[in-house]
C-alpha cells in the first residue's frame, strides 16, 4: 500500500465515521432498527456476555422455548473475535461500534482487492463506496441483523486472500467469515468464488479447496455443533415451502437503477421483505460501468461475471424458479432460508463488472473527469445510506419492568401470546419463556407445541401458544401466561402494568420425580431422587444431555416426545450435565488445526529467513 492509498483510505474512514457519528459518539444509544436488534440480538449477546464474564461456557440457553443449544447457534458469536466488544463495552454502544467497524472493514477489503486487481485509486475509491455503502450492506443496520453485515464485510477479504499463493490468508479469512455469525453468506460467497475461479483458472480454483477446507476445520468448534443443531432443528421437519420465503420477484431487480422504486420499509407491508430483497443498488455510475462491461467484455472474464449474476438470479428467485424447486428437493436446500440472500451474487457480479468497466474507461481520460465520477459515486451512496443510520434509545424497547419480574421469578416457566413480538426479552430477566424467537430451534419443540395446540403452531423461527393450560403446557411447567389484552371470558387474569397475566395452578415443576433440585448453571442440574424411577428435567432433550448417580452414568432418553429423563435405579443425587460431543470434537479439531497452521507458518518463516 502506498502513501497515497493510505491517505485515500483515511478519507474514506472519515466519511464513514461521519455517517455513523450519530451512533458511535453517543454510547447510550444503539442503531435504530425494525426490531431484530433489540428483540433478538440484544438479549442473546447479553446472555452470552454475562455467562462468559462469569467464567461459564454458554452451551445451553434455558430461557426460551423448552431450552435450546446456545454455543451451537452461530449468531451467539462465541468464537468471533470482534464479539469481544460486547464483553468490555456497554452493550448498546458495542452494537453501534460493531456495525461501524464492519462497514469500514468491508470498505478496506474492497479497496485492497480493487488495488490488487490494478484498478487506479479513483476507481478503487468509487467502487469501494459502491460496495461498503450499498443498501445490500447498509440495510442490515436498520433491519437489525448485524450478523448479516459482519458476514458480508468479509466477502472482499476472502476474494483478496484467493489471490495469494500462500494458503493461510484464505484459511483465516474464510474461517472468520464462517464465524462472523451468518454462515449462509459464507457458503454463498464460497460458491461464487468457486464458480468464478473454475471459469477463470480451474487449476487455481482447485488449489484453493485445501485452504478453504482448513478454514472450515479452524472454525470446527462452531461448525460441528451448528451442523448437528440443524439436523435436530425445525428445518429438518418443516414444510419445504417455509424455506422459500423472501424469494425475489424479477421486478425487484429494478432497484439496481431505482433504489426507491418500491418505496421504503415504513410503507412496505412487510419491512423485512423490503430489506432482504430491495437493496441491490450499487449507484448509477457503477451500474452504467457494469452495463458497458457486460456489453463489451469477452472471454473467460465475461463468462465468469455472467455466471455469477446468473447463479444469483437462479437461486435468488426461489419459488419463482421451477429449476430451483427441483434442485431444492434433490439437495435439501430447505435447510437454508431466504433465497433472496443469493442476490449477493448478483450484487457482486455487477460490482466486478463495474470494475472492468472502469478499467476500460480510465485510460486516456482526464484525471478531473475520473475524480468527478468517483466523487459523484461516493456522494450518491453516502446520501442513500445516511437515512438508514439513525439512533434509538434502548430503554424505548427494553425498559425494565420490576413488578413483572418479581411476579414471574422463582424457577417457573411462562408463555407469551403471539401478539407479544419480543418473547426473548425474558432472557434479560433470566426468566423461562415457553415461546421464543430464533433462526431455528429443536424440532421436538415445534412438534410438542403443535400437539398442545391441536394443530400447526410454529414456523421456522417461533412457536405460537394460545392454549396455555393444556396437559402439554402443564407438563412443560407453564405457570404464567402473558397477553397484551384480556382473554374474553377468562376471569383468572390480572393486569400488571399494560399486560394481562394468567396463572396456571396445574403447572408441573421444572424437575419432576425428585424431592428437590438445584441448578448450578444452565448446563448443570442436580436432583435428589427419593425413590427409584424416572427423574424428568422439563427441558428439551438434545444430544449431549448426560446423567450420573453415585459415579455411574445413567441412560438419558426423551420423555413425552420432548423432555430429558433419566431412569434412577435407587434413591440418590442425580447430576444432569449438558456436554454435546459435537462441541468437544469440533473444539478438538479447531485446536489441532490451529497448531498445524502454526507449524506451517513457522516452516514458511524459516524458508523466508534462510
Amino acid at each position: 500500500m502506498t502513501k497515497r492509498d493510505f491517505t485515500l483510505l483515511s478519507a474514506l474512514f472519515l466519511i464513514i465515521a461521519v455517517l455513523f457519528a450519530p451512533l458511535i459518539l453517543r454510547p447510550g444509544l444503539m442503531p435504530f432498527n425494525f426490531g431484530d436488534l433489540w428483540s433478538y440480538h440484544y438479549p442473546l449477546r447479553h446472555l452470552v456476555a454475562a455467562r462468559v464474564e462469569q467464567g461459564q461456557l454458554p452451551l445451553w440457553n434455558p430461557y426460551i422455548f423448552a431450552g435450546v443449544p446456545l454455543a451451537a447457534n452461530p449468531q451467539a458469536l462465541l468464537f468471533y473475535p470482534i464479539a469481544q466488544l460486547h464483553y468490555f463495552l456497554p452493550l448498546a454502544w458495542a452494537f453501534s461500534l460493531d456495525v461501524f467497524f464492519h462497514v469500514f472493514w468491508a470498505a478496506l477489503g474492497a479497496f485492497l482487492l480493487l488495488r490488487a486487481w490494478k484498478l487506479d485509486r479513483g476507481g478503487s475509491a468509487a467502487l469501494t463506496a459502491a460496495y461498503a455503502l450499498s443498501p445490500f450492506l447498509i440495510f442490515r443496520v436498520m433491519q437489525g441483523v448485524p450478523t448479516h453485515l459482519s458476514a458480508l464485510s468479509w466477502a472482499p477479504w476472502v476474494w483478496l486472500a484467493a489471490l495469494s499463493r500462500h494458503p493461510l490468508p484464505m484459511t483465516f479469512t474464510f474461517a472468520l467469515q464462517v464465524l462472523s455469525g451468518h454462515p449462509q453468506f459464507a457458503l454463498i460467497n464460497a460458491i461464487g468464488l468457486g464458480l468464478w475461479g473454475l471459469i477463470r483458472s480451474p487449476r487455481r480454483a482447485i488449489a484453493l479447496i485445501p485452504a478453504a477446507t482448513l478454514g472450515l476445520f479452524l472454525a470446527a468448534a462452531q461448525v460441528a455443533p451448528t451442523l448437528e443443531y440443524l439436523r435436530q432443528s425445525v428445518r429438518a421437519v418443516w414444510d419445504p415451502g417455509l424455506a422459500l420465503g423472501y424469494s425475489f420477484k424479477p421486478s425487484y431487480f429494478l432497484t439496481l437503477v431505482a433504489p426507491n422504486a418500491f418505496g421504503d420499509p415504513f410503507t412496505a407491508e412487510f419491512p423485512s421483505e423490503f430489506f432482504e430483497m430491495m437493496g441491490v443498488y450499487l449507484g448509477l455510475i457503477p451500474f452504467g460501468l457494469a452495463a458497458w462491461a457486460f456489453a463489451t467484455l469477452r472471454g473467460r472474464r465475461a463468462a465468469a461475471v455472467w455466471a455469477l449474476v446468473a447463479a444469483g438470479l437462479f437461486f435468488g428467485c426461489g419459488d419463482r424458479n421451477p429449476g430451483y424447486l427441483a434442485l431444492q428437493a434433490a439437495l435439501k436446500l430447505d435447510f437454508l432460508r431466504a433465497p433472496a440472500r443469493w442476490g449477493f451474487l448478483v450484487v457482486w457480479g455487477v460490482w466486478l463488472a463495474s470494475a472492468s468497466g472502469w478499467k476500460k474507461l480510465a485510460p486516456g481520460r482526464k484525471p478531473a473527469l475520473l475524480a468527478a465520477l468517483a466523487g459523484l459515486t461516493l456522494l450518491d451512496l453516502a446520501l442513500h445510506a445516511s437515512p438508514w443510520l439513525k439512533s434509538s434509545r434502548p430503554s424505548d424497547f427494553l425498559a425494565p419492568k420490576p413488578e413483572m419480574s418479581k411476579l414471574l421469578s422463582g424457577g417457573t416457566r411462562m408463555a407469551t401470546s403471539p401478539e407479544i413480538q419480543s418473547p426473548n426479552k425474558t432472557m434479560l430477566y433470566r426468566l423461562r419463556n415457553a415461546t421464543g424467537y430464533e433462526a431455528f430451534y429443536p424440532a421436538r419443540i415445534a412438534l410438542y407445541t403443535a400437539r398442545s395446540e391441536r394443530g400447526a403452531a410454529a414456523d421456522g423461527s417461533r412457536t405460537y401458544i394460545r392454549k396455555w393450560d393444556t396437559p402439554e403446557m402443564n407438563a412443560l411447567g407453564v405457570r404464567w401466561y402473558l397477553s397484551p389484552q384480556e382473554i374474553p371470558g377468562d376471569k383468572r387474569g390480572k393486569k400488571v402494568g399494560e399486560t394481562w397475566v394468567y396463572e396456571n395452578p396445574n403447572a408441573a415443576g421444572l424437575v419432576t420425580g425428585a424431592a428437590s433440585w438445584s441448578e448450578a448453571s444452565a448446563e448443570r442440574i442436580s436432583a435428589e431422587a427419593a425413590a427409584p424411577g424416572d427423574v424428568v428435567v422439563r427441558q428439551a432433550w438434545f444430544p449431549g444431555w448426560r446423567a450420573w448417580e453415585s459415579g455411574a452414568e445413567l441412560p438419558v432418553v426423551p420423555a413425552d416426545g420432548l423432555f430429558t429423563a433419566a431412569r434412577v435405579p435407587a434413591p440418590g443425587l442425580v447430576h444432569f450435565v449438558f456436554s454435546p460431543p459435537s462441541f468437544r470434537i469440533g473444539l478438538l479439531v479447531t485446536l489441532v488445526t490451529a497448531f498445524m497452521l502454526l507449524g506451517i507458518s513457522e516452516l514458511r518463516h524459516r524458508e523466508w529467513t534462510f
